[in-house]
């Protein structure tokens, strides 16, 4: 073999392991990724707070109440201690779809996992909610409160669960 064939060798070798490092590289990335979205679903079912925050918001949902009522209050009215407990707890679950959807958005969770065991829990919250972010945007005067949850929910709805066959 002259030179020139061990160069082309030598350089065809080097080649291929760089290949296999970048698809180590990308395997791995993967793998932490839903590794790390495994954890924050375990996680996430073990936080009392966010399961009671999520059962107030529909249990007030279904007792009829207007959501709106908990940022501004009947006319005269005030908002009780008890109703800023309440709104504590619907700021919390809020707050945490926000962090999810952020955490999608930026790469950090893998969606396809999160969708496929959240889709029915998060779209029916943002339903349920969304007078609520409303009177909040309102009141804040910011469109942009909760936009990341608005934004996941949106995309869900455009492309919802399909039944697997």
């Amino acid at each position: 073999m002259d030179s020139t064939a061990i160069q082309i060798i030598s350089n065809v070798i080097v080649l291929f392991g760089v290949i296999v490092a970048i698809c180590t590289i990308i395997y791995n990335i993967r793998t932490a990724k839903k590794t790390q979205t495994a954890n924050f679903l375990f996680e996430s079912r073990q936080d009392k707070e966010y399961l009671e925050s999520l059962h107030l918001l529909r249990r007030i949902h279904r007792s009829g109440k207007s959501f709106r009522a908990y940022v501004f209050p009947c006319e005269g009215g005030v908002i009780t201690e008890e109703e800023m407990t309440e709104r504590r707890k619907f700021q919390y679950i809020l707050n945490f779809y926000e962090r999810v959807a952020v955490s999608i958005r930026e790469g950090i969770y893998d969606e396809r996992m999160i969708k496929r065991t959240s889709f029915t829990t998060v779209v029916t919250t943002y339903d349920i909610a969304e007078p609520l972010i409303k009177a909040i945007r309102e009141d804040t005067q910011s469109k942009t409160a909760y936009q990341e949850f608005e934004w996941l929910v949106k995309r869900w709805k455009a492309r919802p669960l399909e039944k697997d066959v």
